[in-house]
């Protein structure tokens, strides 16, 4: 059994353990919240083993499928039971077009949208902060009223429509536009896009 003390970091609390008052230190222990105890460097008993590999409760590696599935399972849990709040994405202005985009190419498609608002076009912009687990219903919400949608991303093969399209309900009609690097996506791209859209 492991006692855990609130330890203030960035205005969270981090759950370490203090002490270890058994003879076994269960360091992914399987919790209600997902959420396993993890002892500061030196604590007596609280040693275990890091590895790439999948691991017991205690930290030993296994390849036992039950602890696998056990492992896999509390890690899914924990993010699935884990309220987001509104940080989950950044929206920005109305319309029934959109621009769903996320990461480096955030900054290049607000500046877009505000170039076509001057222009009299109303752009709605939704910038994923994250990306699993995914969020339907919220994002659903966020795309009401919307009609068209620009997915917007830095890649070579469109990888995060392809993500979009496998995890989400997109308005009937979506535009993509994906590039590869080195080259940044620019503000002149997404407003050509947006105006001939228009």
């Amino acid at each position: 059994m492991c006692d855990r003390l609130p330890i203030a970091g960035d205005g969270e609390s981090l759950r370490l353990t203090a002490k270890i008052v058994t003879n076994y230190y269960d360091r992914y222990a399987v919790t209600a919240d997902g959420v396993s105890p993890m002892s500061l460097p030196g604590t007596p008993g609280g040693q275990y083993t890091a590895d790439g590999l999948e691991h017991n409760v205690r930290g030993v590696p296994s390849s036992r499928a039950t602890d696998h599935q056990s492992q896999l399972d509390k890690r899914r849990d924990k993010l699935l039971r884990y309220d987001y709040g509104p940080i989950w994405a950044e929206v920005e202005g109305d319309g029934e077009a959109a621009v769903l985009t996320w990461g480096s190419t955030a900054a290049p498609v607000r500046e877009a949208a505000a170039l076509a608002r001057a222009q009299g076009l109303a752009v709605k912009v939704l910038v994923l902060r994250l990306l699993l687990p995914a969020q339907p219903a919220r994002l659903a919400r966020l795309l009401e009223g919307v009609r068209r949608v620009l997915v917007v991303e830095q890649s070579h093969s469109q990888q995060f429509y392809s993500y979009l399209k496998a995890h989400y309900t997109l308005p009937a009609a979506v535009r993509v536009l994906a590039r590869p690097g080195p080259l940044s996506i620019r503000p002149a791209a997404v407003l050509a896009q947006l105006l001939q859209w228009r």
